[in-house]
């Protein structure tokens, strides 16, 4: 296990159905590796816009978080056909930085084909160096996650 968080599905909150495309398989005849992240990305940004800590909107300068780490631990393979869901919730927050869990699961059986985190560094892209998070996101994912911790 690399992650240092193990998330059991029934924490998530957020959850986002995907269906994985025919070139995300490999001649494995199951996902690749990279498309677990392309796919989580998707769903990571919705989770962003759900919470309230971006509207979606790209402008210079950017959002203001860059991913610093994720690291996945891949359990069960997709295989094509399987449903897939994927489920994103914010686990921690430091001073710059908010580590967010993730599984990716079969909603039908709930069986885990991967979990981990992903860490993201706030980010002033003009002056290029990290800040402190925000302290209104720190309040929109403490109230979304009903976690108080998170303050």
């Amino acid at each position: 296990m690399t992650s240092t968080i193990n998330p059991d599905w029934q924490d998530f909150k957020f959850y986002q159905e995907i269906k994985p495309r025919y070139g995300d398989f490999d001649t494995q005849l199951h996902v690749n590796n990279l498309a677990y992240l392309e796919m989580g990305e998707s769903v990571r940004i919705d989770y962003y816009k759900d919470v309230g800590i971006w509207d979606g909107v790209i402008r210079p300068g950017g959002f203001g978080m860059l991913m610093a780490s994720i690291k996945t631990d891949f359990v069960n393979s997709i295989n094509y056909g399987d449903p897939v869901h994927i489920g994103y919730k914010t686990a921690r927050i430091g001073n710059k930085s908010i580590t967010f869990a993730f599984i990716i699961k079969n909603p039908q059986s709930n069986l885990v084909y991967a979990r981990g985190e992903v860490v993201g560094v706030c980010y002033d892209h003009f002056a290029g160096k990290s800040v402190r998070v925000p302290q209104e996101w720190r309040q929109k994912l403490s109230e979304y996650e009903n976690n108080k911790d998170l303050l």
